[in-house]
C-alpha cells in the first residue's frame, strides 16, 4: 500500500473515532442516544450503514455482529434495534467524514497535493441525476414529482467530478430539480479546497446554460466549457458550422465554437475560455465522461437507489454512505492500478490493464467494514493490503474508442443488460 493511499485511510480511521462525531451527529430529540453500553453502538451503526452490500439488513447485521462481538460471546441484533439506532442520527457523520477526508486530500495532508492534468489545468465536471425515491405521502410531499399523473417522488443528486484525479469532490442531494443552484453551491466548494485557482475549467451538459449562471462565473472569476442546446440564443443559432466566434449576450462575451460530431450532427460549446486552441474543446468536452461512468458506479454498482429506509432521514444516510463508499474505491483503485500496470509493464501486452471494478465492488463488499473494525492503525493497514492484493487480480484492458452498440429496446428495466451486476 503507497503512503498516500495508508495516510487517506489513517486519517479516516482517526477521523471516525472521534467522539465529537457522534456529539454533532444525535438528532435533536435524542440528546443522550449510544450514552449507554449497547450491543449495536454508535460505531457500528455507522458501519451498517456504510456496508456496500445491498443484501437484507438481517444479513449486515449478522456479519456487523461477528465483527464486534467479544470472544465467546453470543451477539445478535435485530432489525428493529439497528432501525432504531440508525433513526437517532442524522446523515452528518457519512457526509462529515466523506466532505473532511476530500478537505485534507486538496490541502495536501495525505502526503500529497492532488495532481493537474499536462497543460497544468484542472478540468472538472458537473453533472446531475434523478433519484428514484420509494412513493410514500411524506416523500411526495417533500420532494418533486415525475412519471404518469406526476405520482414519483424524486431527489436531485448532483456531483462535482474532479477529472484529473477520478474523484467525487462534492455531492448534493436535494428535493428541488435546479441542478444550477446545485452547480453554484459546488462552484463554491470548490473554492473552498482550492481558494483563488485560476486555472480550472467547469465542464457542463446541455441542461446548465443559462445568463444566471454564466454571470456566476464572471462574477467569481473562473472558468466554464458548456454545451449548449439548440434556441438558447438565435445568435449563437446562426453562426455556421466550424466557427470559432465571440458574441454578446446581455453584457457577457461568450466563445461560441461549433464542429460536427458526425454525419448531420452539430455540436455547439460554449466558454469564456480565450487561452485554448479551437482543436482543444472537442476533446475537453469529451473529458465530462468520467462523471457519467461515476453515476455508473453510483447508481448500478453500489445500487444507490435501493434504499434501506424509507424515511428521509436514511434516504440522506444511504445517499452519503454510497458516496463515501465509492471514494474509498477510487482511492484504493489508484493503489491497485499501480500494482497491476508494474506487473504487467515489461509483458508486452497489447492494452494497458486496470483493476477489473465490478469485481473489486464485490471484494469491498466482503471486506471493507471488516477492515474497519480493526482495533489499530496498524492492523488496519494489514487489512486494507488484503484487499487490494485481492483485487489485484481480477483486471481488464483498456481499448481506446471502444464503443458497444445500443440494441434497440423499449422495454424499461430497472437494471439494463449492459451492466453486469458486482460481483
Amino acid at each position: 500500500m503507497r503512503l498516500f493511499v495508508r495516510t487517506w485511510f489513517q486519517r479516516f480511521y482517526t477521523a471516525f473515532l472521534n467522539p465529537d462525531l457522534l456529539a454533532k451527529a444525535r438528532l435533536e430529540a435524542f440528546p443522550r442516544a449510544f450514552t449507554r453500553q449497547r450491543k449495536l453502538n454508535f460505531p457500528g451503526t455507522v458501519l451498517t450503514i456504510l456496508d456496500v452490500g445491498r443484501e437484507s439488513s438481517s444479513l449486515k447485521l449478522h456479519r456487523m455482529s461477528d465483527y464486534f462481538k467479544k470472544p465467546g460471546e453470543k451477539m445478535e441484533v435485530t432489525q428493529q434495534a439497528f432501525s432504531k439506532a440508525r433513526n437517532q442520527i442524522s446523515e452528518y457523520p457519512l457526509r462529515t467524514l466523506f466532505e473532511q477526508q476530500i478537505e485534507d486530500e486538496y490541502h495536501g495532508l495525505m502526503g500529497r497535493l492532488p495532481a493537474r492534468s499536462d497543460d497544468g489545468w484542472t478540468y472538472l465536471a458537473v453533472d446531475g441525476t434523478k433519484i428514484a425515491l420509494p412513493n410514500l405521502p411524506e416523500l411526495r410531499e417533500k420532494y418533486f414529482l415525475i412519471g404518469a399523473n406526476a405520482s414519483s417522488p424524486t431527489a436531485l443528486g448532483s456531483c462535482l467530478y474532479d477529472i484529473s484525479n477520478n474523484r467525487l469532490i462534492d455531492a448534493a442531494f436535494s428535493s428541488e430539480y435546479d441542478e444550477r443552484s446545485c452547480a453554484i453551491s459546488h462552484m463554491k466548494r470548490y473554492e473552498e479546497l482550492r481558494p483563488g485557482d485560476k486555472k480550472s475549467m467547469f465542464i457542463f451538459d446541455r441542461g446548465y446554460p443559462s445568463i444566471a449562471l454564466i454571470r456566476e462565473f464572471e462574477k467569481r472569476g473562473m472558468t466554464y466549457l458548456m454545451r449548449c442546446r439548440t434556441k438558447f440564443n438565435c445568435e449563437i443559432d446562426a453562426l455556421p458550422l466550424g466557427c470559432d466566434a465571440t458574441v454578446t449576450i446581455e453584457g457577457s462575451a461568450i466563445r461560441v465554437i461549433k464542429f460536427e460530431l458526425g454525419p448531420g450532427q452539430v455540436e455547439t460549446l460554449i466558454t469564456n475560455d480565450t487561452g485554448h486552441k479551437t482543436e482543444d474543446f472537442k476533446r475537453l468536452y469529451f473529458m465530462r465522461w468520467g462523471v457519467e461512468c461515476s453515476y455508473l458506479l453510483l447508481k448500478n454498482r453500489f445500487q444507490l437507489e435501493n434504499f434501506t429506509g424509507k424515511t428521509e432521514n436514511t434516504l440522506k444516510q444511504d445517499f452519503w454512505a454510497t458516496i463515501l463508499a465509492s471514494t474509498m474505491l477510487m482511492v484504493l483503485e489508484e493503489d491497485v492500478d499501480e500494482q497491476i500496470r508494474k506487473e504487467r509493464e515489461d509483458k508486452g501486452n497489447r492494452y494497458e490493464y486496470q483493476v477489473n471494478r465490478n469485481k473489486f465492488v464485490g471484494i469491498m463488499r466482503d471486506d471493507l467494514i471488516y477492515a474497519l473494525t480493526a482495533k489499530t492503525p496498524k492492523t488496519l493497514t494489514l487489512r486494507m493490503n488484503k484487499i487490494i492484493q485481492r483485487a489485484e487480480k481480477f483486471v481488464c484492458p483498456i481499448k481506446p474508442g471502444r464503443t458497444v452498440s445500443r440494441a434497440e429496446n423499449k422495454r424499461k428495466t430497472k437494471f439494463h443488460h449492459n451492466h453486469k451486476s458486482n460481483c
